[in-house]
């Protein structure tokens, strides 16, 4: 099955930048957002990306915002929640 558009650039991304990739993230096509959390050793890839900003917030509200990254590859930015329902655009990835 070959990659998806997103998949290959969160792929390359996470390659890049020496963050892990779990297992889970290859069971679903992969969405534009994407959460890279702080973890021992190092940083780790959310297994699930998103394409809606609403389920990225719905994740942050129900598991925690503290010590992750938030990404969308689509725009190539990085995003910082604002504690509501929307973001603000960072960085240029």
């Amino acid at each position: 099955m070959p990659k998806s558009k997103y998949q290959q650039i969160i792929e390359d991304f996470c390659s890049k930048e020496d963050i892990a990739i779990p297992a889970g993230f290859y069971r679903h096509s992969a969405g534009h957002l994407a959460i890279i959390k702080d973890m021992e050793p190092g940083k780790q890839l959310v297994a699930t990306t998103w394409v809606k900003s609403s389920d990225v917030v719905n994740y942050l509200r129900n598991y925690g915002n503290e010590s992750c990254q938030i990404f969308d590859f689509k725009g190539g930015v990085e995003l910082v929640w604002n504690g509501k329902k929307s973001f603000l655009v960072k960085s240029d990835v």
